[in-house]
């Protein structure tokens, strides 16, 4: 039985045995299928259940882009409510105006991203006009495509943005100009960045995000 009351980092999703997260066992992960024994039962649409102020540190990568858009407001919500004074939330969801994923996604005749053919998803044509996206059921898809202009409009949206400081690390502010910092990742690895994926020659692949409390 997991002690709530200790969980003082928590992961959202699986945390793997081979993540720097696991191993240091600082962390817990939050997801709905437990698989390890530091996996907590948590759908991240559900509240938290933990106290206002409780938590030392929360992590998300590769995770949110899964939830439907509408959700994630919620979430940031609730994680800032959770994190004690001085927190940290690091957020990182890939990054779609990266020309590495505008490479693979597939757009409609506006230029939005209607599926990331690498993630999985398919369209069709209505006979009325426009088109409709079918994603698989394995809840491997992406359900959005985060850019700078999005994130940011979920923050400006949540609780979040109360945050008493919320520092882009790395992040493609459109299709020509990039930030991309050096950061402390000695709790917190981000696995999808430079330095530690270099698919996109050292440029950011994902966006990432610290909200201190």
């Amino acid at each position: 039985m997991i002690d709530l009351q200790k969980a003082h980092y928590l992961y959202f999703g699986n945390l793997a045995i081979r993540e720097q997260q696991y191993q240091s066992g600082l962390f817990y992960g939050l997801t709905p299928h437990p698989e390890k024994d530091r996996d907590i039962c948590h759908d991240a649409r559900d509240p938290l259940p933990f106290r206002d102020a409780s938590i030392t540190g929360f992590q998300s990568q590769d995770v949110f882009e899964h939830i439907e858009y509408g959700r994630i407001a919620f979430i940031l919500d609730e994680v800032f409510r959770c994190l004690a004074p001085g927190g940290i939330f690091r957020l990182s969801v890939p990054d779609y105006n990266c020309p590495l994923l505008k490479s693979r996604s597939v757009y409609d005749a506006d230029g939005n991203v209607l599926f990331d053919a690498a993630m999985g998803g398919s369209v069709s044509g209505k006979m009325n006009g426009g088109m409709e996206v079918t994603f698989p059921p394995d809840c491997k898809a992406h359900l959005w495509f985060p850019t700078y202009s999005n994130v940011t409009a979920l923050i400006v949206a949540s609780q979040i943005r109360k945050s008493s400081a919320i520092i882009f690390h790395h992040a493609w502010i459109d299709s020509k100009r990039f930030i991309c910092n050096d950061f402390d990742q000695t709790i917190m690895l981000v696995r999808r960045s430079p330095p530690n994926d270099m698919r996109a020659d050292g440029k950011p692949i994902s966006i990432v995000v610290d909200f201190i409390k």
